[in-house]
């Protein structure tokens, strides 16, 4: 009986077997499936991710830079206007200054000539290329221009400065003098 017994087991086992290879081998084969399909299940999630990260970057890229722009030309709004305020305080003091009548008294004289009645006018012209008498820590005297009054006036009004005619050239002193006039002549 024995023998039987031993007969069945074995039997059963190769019977057993020849089910269970085949679910094993199926379980394994799901398996490799299953993580194929993870692997392209991730690397579709991938894609879609790196899709939707440039989408918003594109999105987001138009107002950042707008952003950076409109700060850049603040900022050059804010130095325009320090200037602005700069050169309206300084005109606010040339319209003080203008206000007094000593102020436009000086100007009229220094500018233009004009004496007061009863004063006698008189101008200092020095010889060409003597020293001027510049006094120390007072201004350098303006050259004085052949130009009618009226044009130096025209000139303190103009736009841009115009600068007084350049001075003749003097006459170079190294030109030996002529011959007609050498007293001794060529021979003694």
């Amino acid at each position: 009986m024995q023998t039987a017994t031993n007969a069945g087991r074995s039997t059963t086992r190769s019977v057993a077997e020849h089910v269970v290879e085949p679910i094993k081998r199926q379980i394994a084969e799901s398996a490799e499936q299953r993580a194929d399909q993870r692997l392209g299940f991730t690397a579709r999630r991938a894609a879609v991710l790196a899709a939707v990260i440039c989408v918003l970057t594109l999105t987001i890229a138009g107002p950042v830079r707008t952003y950076f722009a409109q700060r850049t030309e603040m900022a050059q709004l804010d130095a325009t206007e320090a200037a602005l305020r700069r050169q309206i305080a300084d005109l606010e003091q040339k319209k003080v200054k203008l206000a007094d009548p000593a102020y436009i008294a000086a100007q009229a004289r220094e500018r233009l000539g004009f004496v007061k009645p009863g004063d006698i006018p008189f101008q200092v012209q020095l010889p060409p290329g003597a020293p001027g008498s510049a006094q120390p820590g007072g201004e350098t005297p303006k050259p004085a221009s052949n130009n009618p009054w009226y044009t130096s006036l025209w000139h303190t009004i103009a736009d841009a400065p115009h600068l007084p005619p350049a001075p003749p050239a003097p006459a170079p002193a190294d030109q030996p003098p002529s011959p007609a006039l050498n007293p001794t002549g060529p021979g003694g």
